[in-house]
């Protein structure tokens, strides 16, 4: 188990400086950053909750070998500015993981193993007069959306 994580991190940073280095494009940034292996399998956007312009969008991506899931929140508005934006992913049975911090362009990604479950999922952007905009499914009760595999 040890050695899978320790794929994923070295996966994670090599893709992290990939995307540096050939300048990966928001669509493409989410498989950049989760690593080799990983296929979208949902998305949900974020959009301005009052004029309703699109603000980013939250991917789930699920690498069928490993049985991990990864979650990535990319940003389109305000992209290249310090906003605080945040992304996680809950497998069901297993631990809460999130990534939340000022970020320029995505938060993520975050990794769980969803082979044969439901994953509640989600993220959140803020702008920079500090209002909160969530995904769109995001649904109060449980946090997020479900995905089951």
């Amino acid at each position: 188990m040890q050695r899978l994580i320790r794929r994923v991190g070295v996966s994670t940073a090599a893709a992290v400086a990939l995307v540096a280095l050939t300048g990966a494009t928001p669509t493409s940034l989410p498989e950049a950053l989760c690593g080799p292996g990983y296929a979208a399998v949902d998305q949900d956007p974020i959009h301005d909750a009052a004029t309703g312009e699109p603000l980013g969008s939250v991917r789930l991506l699920r690498n069928l070998l490993t049985g991990y899931g990864c979650a990535v929140t990319v940003k389109s508005a305000y992209a290249g500015t310090f906003t605080e934006t945040r992304v996680y992913v809950a497998p069901e049975h297993l631990p809460f993981v999130v990534d939340q911090g000022s970020r320029r362009y995505a938060a993520g990604p975050v990794h769980g193993y969803v082979r044969a479950r439901c994953v509640v999922w989600g993220g959140s952007m803020t702008d920079p007069s500090g209002v909160v905009h969530h995904h769109d499914r995001a649904n109060p009760a449980i946090g997020g959306a479900v995905t089951c595999f």
